[in-house]
This record gives C-alpha cells, sequence and structure tokens, in this order.
C-alpha cells in the first residue's frame, strides 16, 4: 500500500521550473539579438555628419601640419596641428556618441549645437577617465616590477619567483581586461551622464563582475561589423585605386606620383609635397573619411547596445561609496557654518504662526486665503535612506543624496 502510494506520487506531473541557466541563456540571446539593430545607425544623420564632418577636419589638421614640415621644417607647428586633429576627433566622436544614444533610447535626437556642447563635456572626462585608468595600470605594473626584485635575491630569489611570478601573470593579465573592455564601456557610461568616477568604477564593476558576458556581447559585435567592414573598405579602395589611376598624371596637382604609386594616399602625399592639395586627392580622400564613419557609426551604437545589455543588475558600489563619503564630509562642513541662518529661519516661521493665528493676511495674501482651513495631511510613513536618512522614494534604486544603493 505505501509503495504503491508512493509509486504514485512519484508519477505526478511536477511543476516545470525552467532552470536558471536557461533563463540566463535566453536572456542572453535576447541580449545578443538585440545588437543586429547596430545598423540602424545609418539612419541617423545627424551622427553621420558629425562623425564624418569632424574626422575630415581633424584630416585636413593633420594635413596642414604635413605641409607645415615640408614648407619650413617647423615640427612644432605639427605638433600643434597633431593636437588640434586629435581634439577636433574627440569631440565630433563624443558628439555623435550622445546623438546615438539618444537614438537608442527612442528619445528625440539632439541638435548639433547642444551635442557638439555635451561632446566638448564628454571628451574631457573621457580624457580624465583614461588618465585614472593609465595611472592604474602604471602602478599595477611598478607593483609587479617591486615584486619581481625580490626573485633576484641571491639564495631565495627562487622561491620568491615561484610564488609571485604566476599570480603577478594573472594580475596583469586582469589589467589588460579591464584596459580592453573598459574603456569602450567606459565613453558609453559618460555619454549616459555617469560622471567621471562613476562611470570609471561602473565599467571596472562590469568587467569584472561579468568578464564572460561582456566579451560574448563584444565577439558578436565584432562579427557584425567585421565583415561589413571589409566590405565597405573593399569596395572604396577598389574604386580609388581605379580611379586614382587615372589621374596618375597629376594633372590636377602638378605632382608627379613617384614608383607608380596611383592610390589616393599616394596622389595626397605627393600633392602635399609639392605645397598644393590636388583637387582629386582630396575628393577620394573625402570618401575614404565618409567610408570610416559608417564603419564606426555602427560599432558605436553596437557598444552602447552593448552597455544596455551587460550593466543590467550591476551596481556601481565605488561611485555609490564615493558618493556617501562625499554626502559626510558636506553635512560635517553645514554642522560648522554659523547659527544665525537657523535662528532667522525661526524667528520668519514663528512670526509666520502668530500672523497666521491672528487672522490677518500677510502681504499680497487674500482674506479668503487666511480664513480658508488648512488640508489636513495624509498620516504616511516615508522612506528614508539608511545611510544619511534622507527621504527617498519606493521605487528609486540609488539615494538621491548620497547615492547610497537602495536594493
Amino acid at each position: 500500500m505505501s509503495a504503491a502510494w508512493h509509486a504514485a506520487t512519484w508519477l505526478q506531473p511536477r511543476p516545470f521550473r525552467q532552470p536558471r541557466e536557461n533563463m540566463m541563456t535566453v536572456k542572453t540571446t535576447n541580449n545578443l539579438s538585440v545588437l543586429l539593430r547596430s545598423y540602424e545607425a545609418l539612419h541617423n544623420w545627424r551622427a553621420l555628419v558629425m562623425l564624418a564632418g569632424s574626422a575630415l577636419l581633424a584630416g585636413l589638421a593633420m594635413a596642414g601640419g604635413s605641409i607645415a614640415v615640408e614648407s619650413s621644417g617647423s615640427y612644432a607647428v605639427m605638433g600643434l596641428m597633431g593636437l588640434l586633429a586629435f581634439i577636433i576627433a574627440l569631440v565630433g566622436m563624443n558628439a555623435s556618441g550622445l546623438m546615438l544614444v539618444d537614438q537608442a533610447y527612442d528619445q528625440t535626437v539632439r541638435g548639433f549645437g547642444a551635442a557638439f556642447m555635451g561632446g566638448l563635456q564628454a571628451a574631457l572626462y573621457a580624457v580624465g577617465a583614461l588618465i585614472l585608468l593609465g595611472l592604474g595600470f602604471a602602478a599595477i605594473v611598478l607593483g609587479v616590477f617591486v615584486l619581481s626584485l625580490l626573485g633576484r635575491i641571491p639564495g631565495i630569489g627562487g622561491f620568491f619567483g615561484f610564488m609571485l611570478a604566476g599570480p603577478s601573470v594573472v594580475l596583469v593579465a586582469m589589467a589588460y581586461v579591464v584596459l580592453l573592455f573598459a574603456v569602450p564601456l567606459m565613453v558609453v557610461a559618460i555619454w549616459h551622464g555617469e560622471g567621471l568616477l562613476g562611470s570609471l568604477s561602473h565599467a571596472a564593476d562590469i568587467v569584472l563582475k561579468k568578464p564572460l558576458e561582456v566579451f560574448m556581447h563584444v565577439l558578436v559585435l565584432g562579427l557584425l561589423v567585421f565583415p561589413v567592414a571589409v566590405l565597405i573598405f573593399g569596395l572604396v579602395f577598389g574604386a580609388s585605386m581605379l580611379v586614382g589611376g587615372m589621374y596618375g598624371t597629376g594633372a590636377l596637382s602638378g605632382a608627379t606620383l613617384d614608383g607608380g604609386g596611383h592610390g589616393p594616399m599616394g596622389m595626397f602625399m605627393n600633392s602635399m609635397a609639392s605645397y598644393g592639395f590636388g583637387g582629386a586627392g582630396i575628393s577620394i580622400s573625402l570618401v575614404l573619411f565618409l567610408a570610416w564613419s559608417v564603419v564606426g557609426l555602427i560599432y558605436v551604437l553596437g557598444m552602447i547596445f552593448v552597455y544596455r545589455a551587460v550593466s543590467e543588475g550591476v551596481e556601481s558600489e565605488a561611485a555609490g561609496l564615493v558618493r556617501e563619503r562625499l554626502s559626510q564630509l558636506r553635512q560635517k562642513m553645514d554642522a560648522y557654518k554659523p547659527r544665525g541662518g537657523a535662528s532667522a529661519s525661526a524667528a520668519d516661521a514663528t512670526n509666520a504662526e502668530s500672523t497666521v493665528g491672528s487672522g490677518m493676511p500677510e502681504r499680497g495674501e487674500s482674506m479668503d486665503a487666511v480664513q480658508a482651513p488648512a488640508p489636513a495631511a495624509e498620516p504616511h510613513a516615508a522612506a528614508r535612506c539608511p545611510a544619511c536618512g534622507a527621504e527617498v522614494r519606493s521605487g528609486d534604486a540609488f539615494c538621491g543624496n548620497c547615492g547610497h544603493p537602495l536594493r
């Protein structure tokens, strides 16, 4: 009887529960399929114009520096023009990235002026974050070098080498991973408005907590963009070789191609060598810049989708800690402020209460407003931040005052 009951119990259908691994696989597959939308970047003509225009201006600045070296031999002018080209390209890339963020979140794409100002600020944040990343990597390399000195001690150096060399390799490899994957995620985080420290810490947290997921998304994005890049550059380069051969006599620029070079770069460099821009070389270079902008635009929008996918559920603990410390420091500074303002506020509140109690209106207030009873406040228990005590809403993920995570 008991065995039959157990057998009947075992044969009863069990409620199906999808394994957690399968749920993660489905979620990852859906996130990867979103990367196919990267080609929607070609619909954003403003971002394309911004990126292509900045690339063109940067190229012209570098060409001007090369001409200055050929004419006067001044490498200082070439350095200044190279710096100007870098700034133009960096601001243009960040401005187009902000436009693509608007597109990715189905918002109205901002205009050229707003994108340029936002790109200038984002470029400053990006440079600062890159400097901090570089300093962190240099500190890791310096620490590994100092530890390697222990391996050179006679007698016991072999022991230290055995104990420290392997972990040092793992540490440096992790630093390389952070540099490789955190930099593009950090730039996208800056475009989302997370600031300097917030974007840096958030990108590092994502790479350290989800390294495999980040790698898979970046790999799939590369597989999607690489064939298109090969196709576009192959077609443009082949056509430029053919058309460049037709202008190989240098009739438009007065330059003679050395060594039979008929490509656009050969025409362009020989034109610069003859102290003048060749019309054909400039025209073909514009097409090359446009092709680069198309490929870059697709990759940037894809990286924005990667950030959206991998940042889900990852909270920037470092940024929250920094904001909490800043909030505590601000509260300590407020505690040392003079009390005159507080007593004045208390006096004003007392005067206001006495005025209301006497039934007399204040300046600019009608008698009806004074006589009307104030609406009774509904009793409710306001949620408070456990770190700073500020009032927060029920759906907030972070405290708006100190940034402490609430979930």
